[in-house]
This record gives C-alpha cells, sequence and structure tokens, in this order.
C-alpha cells in the first residue's frame, strides 16, 4: 500500500509546528497561553509533554535544544507552584482541582516522561515528584462522566508500572475503578456513543491499560470498538458523528486520530488487515490536512510504521452494511453514498452522497409526543431495516378522594407520578417505517395507522447545492423551507446528486409545539405532508432526475 508520504516525518513536522507555537507563547511566569489567551495548569502540562518529546526526539529541529530545556524547566516550575494543594490541575473552562483532567495530562506527562534519560535529572527529578503528587491527589478526586473513569485508572496503572512512589497506593485506586466493568456493549460501542472524541478517548485508554498491565481485556476491547468504526467513514472522508451523546454530534471530525488508533493497535494484536484500515484513513486524513500527533508511539514500537503495509484490503470503508441494534444505529455504504438509520432518536434517517447530505425527521402531535422516534431497529436482511413507534392516545384524570396531592401548586403535584391516566388503546397511533436500500439509492416506507386525522409532516433537511424540481431551480439557502405537493426534487453540487420522488402534501401545518425536535437552521427543509392513515413510499435516489442547463 503505498503511503502518501513516511509517517513518522509528517508526525514529526506536526511536532515541531506544536513546539514553535508552544514557545512563542510561554508566560513570564512559565506557563504556556492557550489560543484564547487564557492559561491553567492542565493546558501547561500537555504543553510540557510536548515540548519534552521535541527535546528528546532524534528528528525534531528541537531534539537537544538549550532554549527548550530551559522552557520546560520554567513550566515544571509554573506547575509545582500553581498546582491545587492536592498535586492536581484545572481545566479551567469547567472543572477545577479535577483528577480526571489531571489525569488526561499526566498520561501525556508520562509519555514524556519515558523518554528521559539520566543525563536529563534537571528535568525527571520535577517531573517525577509532580507526576507522584499529583497521583496522590487522584486517589483522593473523583470524576464526572463515563470517561473518567478509565483515564483515572490508566493514569495510575502506568505510574504504578513506573514504579513511582505510591505504587501500591495507585495500583489498588484504579483496581477500585477497574471493578466497575467496561461501558461496552456488544457492538464495541462505549456509553457515551461518540465517535468523533470519545470513543477515540476510550480507546487510547483501553490501551494504555493493556500496556500497564498486560491484560489483553482492554486491549480487544479498543479492537472491538475499532472495527466498529470500520462502519462510520463517511464518502467525503469524515467521521460520521450524529449518533453522539456528547458536544461532537454534528461536527466535522476527519480520521487521523483513528489512523493512528488503527495502526497501534493493529499492530500489538498483529492484525495486518487493521493495520492496513489504519494506512488507509492515514492517507485520507493526510489529504485533509488531518496530521494526528502521536510521535512516542511510533518511536515505542518503531515496527508499527510499516506493518500492514503488505496487506491489500482494498478500500475496507467503501462497502459495508452493518447492524449495530444495542447501539440503535445501522450504517450502509456503497461508494459515494452512505446511509444512516438510526432509533431512539427524532432524526432517525441520514443520507451523505460526496458532499452533499440529508436528514429526515417524521413530525406528528399526539398528546405529549411530537416526533416519531423508533423504540428499536428491526433487521429484515442485509439491506432493510425497520422502524416503529407507538403514539399512545392519553388524558391524565382527576385525583381520587383518597389520593389528593396535598397542595394547589400544579408544578409540586408530580402528575406525571401520581395521577391515575386514562388510555384510549383503540386510538393509538403507530407508524411503521422501512428502509431499503438498492441500487442507486434507498426507499423509505412510511406507513401510519391507527388514530384518524393526525396531520403528519416529513422533514428533510438538505445541505447546500443547487434545489430543481419539475418547474423551478433555487439555492438550497439555510433557514429556508418549503413543502412540496408533487413531483420530484434534484440536489446537486458538482458531480454530487441526492433525488427526492415522489413528493406529495395534503396540508400545510408547520407549527412546532414545545418539546419538538427542532428545525436545523444550517439547512433548508423540504416538507412533505400526510394526514393519517396514510402510507408513502420516497426514493431517494444517487443519478439525476433533470439534465444539466435548463431544460
Amino acid at each position: 500500500m503505498d503511503n502518501v508520504a513516511n509517517l513518522t516525518d509528517l508526525i514529526v513536522q506536526r511536532l515541531d509546528r506544536n513546539a514553535a507555537d508552544i514557545l512563542e507563547h510561554q508566560t513570564a511566569e512559565g506557563s504556556f497561553l492557550r489560543p484564547d489567551l487564557f492559561t491553567d495548569t492542565r493546558y501547561t502540562g500537555f504543553c510540557v509533554a510536548q515540548l519534552i518529546t521535541a527535546f528528546k526526539d532524534q528528528d525534531s529541529r528541537y531534539g537537544g535544544n538549550a532554549e527548550v530545556k530551559t522552557a520546560i524547566r520554567k513550566a515544571l516550575v509554573y506547575l509545582r507552584e500553581s498546582r491545587r494543594p492536592s498535586g492536581l490541575f484545572d481545566l479551567s473552562s469547567c472543572n477545577f482541582d479535577s483528577a480526571p483532567d489531571t489525569a488526561f495530562t499526566l498520561n501525556a506527562l508520562l509519555d514524556a516522561y519515558r523518554l528521559l534519560d539520566e543525563e536529563d535529572t534537571e528535568l525527571a527529578h520535577p517531573l517525577r515528584e509532580l507526576i507522584s503528587r499529583a497521583c496522590f491527589g487522584i486517589c483522593e478526586g473523583g470524576f464526572h462522566t463515563p470517561n473518567h473513569r478509565w483515564a483515572i485508572a490508566a493514569c495510575l496503572m502506568t505510574a504504578a508500572q513506573l514504579r513511582l512512589d505510591g505504587e501500591q497506593t495507585f495500583r489498588d485506586t484504579a483496581q477500585i475503578y477497574l471493578r466497575e466493568g467496561l461501558d461496552q456493549n456488544a457492538d464495541g460501542e462505549f456509553a457515551e456513543r461518540s465517535a468523533g472524541t470519545y470513543n477515540l478517548v476510550n480507546d487510547d485508554q483501553m490501551v494504555r491499560l493493556f500496556l500497564a498491565t498486560e491484560d489483553e481485556t482492554y486491549l480487544q476491547a479498543a479492537c472491538r470498538n475499532l472495527r466498529m468504526m470500520a462502519a462510520y467513514m463517511e464518502p467525503d472522508g469524515t467521521v460520521y458523528t450524529l449518533n453522539s451523546r456528547r458536544q461532537d454530534r454534528g461536527h466535522r471530525v476527519y480520521p487521523g486520530a483513528y489512523a493512528l488508533q488503527y495502526l497501534l493497535v493493529g499492530y500489538l494484536v498483529k492484525d495486518k488487515e487493521m493495520a492496513a484500515q489504519g494506512h488507509a484513513l492515514w492517507n485520507t486524513a493526510v489529504r485533509h490536512g488531518d496530521v494526528p500527533s502521536g510521535i512516542v508511539w511510533f518511536r515505542r514500537f518503531p515496527e508499527m510504521e510499516t506493518f500492514g503495509c503488505d496487506t491489500v484490503a482494498g478500500d475496507p470503508f467503501f462497502h459495508y452494511a452493518r447492524c449495530f441494534p444495542d447501539s440503535g444505529i445501522a450504517r450502509f455504504r456503497d461508494g459515494k453514498m452512505s446511509v444512516t438509520v438510526k432509533s431512539g432518536d427524532p432524526d432517525f434517517l441520514y443520507v451523505r452522497c460526496g458532499d452533499l447530505d440529508l436528514c429526515m425527521s417524521l413530525y406528528g402531535n399526539v398528546c405529549d409526543r411530537r416526533n416519531f422516534t423508533a423504540e428499536a431497529l428491526e433487521p429484515l436482511d442485509a439491506d432493510e431495516i425497520r422502524l416503529l413507534c407507538r403514539m399512545p392516545l392519553w388524558y391524565y384524570l382527576p385525583y381520587s378522594p383518597g389520593e389528593q396531592p396535598g397542595t394547589t401548586d400544579w408544578w409540586q403535584m408530580e402528575s406525571e407520578k401520581t395521577r391515575r391516566r386514562q388510555v384510549r388503546d383503540a386510538l393509538e397511533m403507530e407508524i411503521r417505517i422501512k428502509v431499503d436500500l438498492e441500487g442507486h439509492g434507498i426507499d423509505v416506507h412510511m406507513q401510519a395507522t391507527g388514530l384518524t386525522r393526525v396531520p403528519l409532516r416529513m422533514e428533510i433537511g438538505l445541505s447546500e447545492g443547487e434545489l430543481r424540481g419539475d418547474s423551478f431551480r433555487m439555492r438550497s439557502a439555510p433557514g429556508g423551507e418549503m413543502v412540496v405537493s408533487a413531483g420530484s426534487l434534484q440536489l446537486t453540487k458538482g458531480s454530487d446528486v441526492l433525488t427526492l420522488a415522489p413528493c406529495h402534501a395534503e396540508h400545510a401545518v408547520l407549527d412546532r409545539m414545545g418539546g419538538a425536535f427542532p428545525r436545523d437552521e444550517g439547512r433548508f427543509t423540504v416538507y412533505l405532508t400526510f394526514i393519517s392513515p396514510c402510507e408513502h413510499v420516497l426514493h431517494i435516489g444517487t443519478e439525476r432526475i433533470f439534465p444539466m442547463g435548463i431544460a
């Protein structure tokens, strides 16, 4: 497999750029300014790790540089004097005296500490004290989110492996966290379901735990997640993030960090196909300017750079059909087109073709329900997924004499927990959606039965491009909207095409009630509208309906 460029050369170049920027922003007190011109101990700790890595790398232009060594010494003094009394660091945007944020920083500092040798006592001794003191603070601290536990455990286990002062305490505390068990389902997905950020964070911690404990459980956890992530690579070279439960949802993320993880984990498990996938992702990432950091891994395991290069895996992300029921998502790709189907999310369908994409939700008010939200994915065969949503018709009943709430304040009554409900089963609405994949697109079958005369609308959010109908052409400008009563729609951008047909409208009820899934103002919204009971099949295709030009 031909690489775009030598892996380590590009990573060292990135390291040097980072080091140059870090040195330029060191303050008189020894800290380093963040891009927002603020400073904190966590960020400074990461900068120290970067500078030590450059200082000790034989290919870096900062290798052995006296100016860099002086900057590191000043920063270590700042960290010693500015850390909290507990020994912990701050993430000044939200977490202060923070065990997990300190653990993330220490993971980088521990990587750097491994690089120091007997000639580096001026750096190694204060760094060792800083890490050990912080680890004691971590042992007394807590956490906020699931991934924090694994950062803490990995940091403490690595410190124990390096026999830092407090070795047994660190090991014992790490075991307390590890006894909770990994928050990973059968699909390989972690609880935060964050393809753009926290899957990577967790995979990194799993590798660190394996290296510190030699327990294969953690390495295999990283493997499972990476094998799942092979079905999250999009036609435009990005990672699909719209299933995330964290802040990366909808963000445009390129796969540089994943390339590094595939290479590293593939090497550690001696899986050449996984490593070959890493090389493929590496080429994609570099084409988009997404060179990852991580030279420490290549220096620690020099064979990983070329491992898997002789394995022909084709393009492992070009064709796939995977359903992950425990994660509530199915992913399909055939060349330039990818399709995502989700349960538990009003935004249940996402389609991408090259640089174009669309998302779909179904809006309808039945009592407290606003949107179709599928209860589960039901795979029918390799190319069909069915979604089901039941929307019951119900009303609260007044309290009986023996059930009085003891207050006249409605908000204190806790009606949802304490009132009886009248449920009208015979009038329940049931909506079924089936997604069929076929040669040049998909068919979305929508059927609504049960409760009658309910206005429903299919809301299709389109990315920017040229939008054509049977008798018009326009730009699909963000924030715009249109009810389309009949015919076909075609969205184009360059050579990329998405089509919708046939369109349909029976009403123009577009008001939204409280609690509804919000309309994406960054998209142009097309509405297809129906009145229950109803059934419709919408074809979403990738071949032109309307020719080039005006005709």
